[in-house]
């Protein structure tokens, strides 16, 4: 059987993706809390986004131990916020003439 030069060998392992650098789950979950209480409105487009990303930080939460789950919790207490004031911005677009 003859292959031409270029052609890929199908039976072979893809090659390996880039090794994205790790990041310390506490410096993540850090820098997430900064920009919540930065921002005036969520960050993410959608609900099911906001959704994933606090199961994003629960699970950095979980392997960062006990400071985790106080950054984690603080985070929390932001989207909180976060969500209060579209829900207030979002009555009042509907009381207005």
């Amino acid at each position: 059987m003859r292959f031409a030069p270029s052609q890929p060998d199908l039976f072979a392992l893809p090659p390996a993706a880039p090794a994205r650098p790790e990041r310390a789950p506490l410096d993540e979950l850090a820098d997430l809390l900064a920009v919540l209480r930065a921002v005036e409105r969520l960050p993410w487009p959608d609900l099911a986004t906001t959704m994933a990303e606090e199961q994003r930080a629960y699970g950095l939460a979980r392997a960062a131990g006990a400071e985790g789950a106080r950054l984690a919790a603080a985070i929390m207490d932001e989207t909180e916020r976060l969500f209060a004031a579209a829900e207030q911005e979002a009555a009042h677009a509907a009381a207005a003439p």
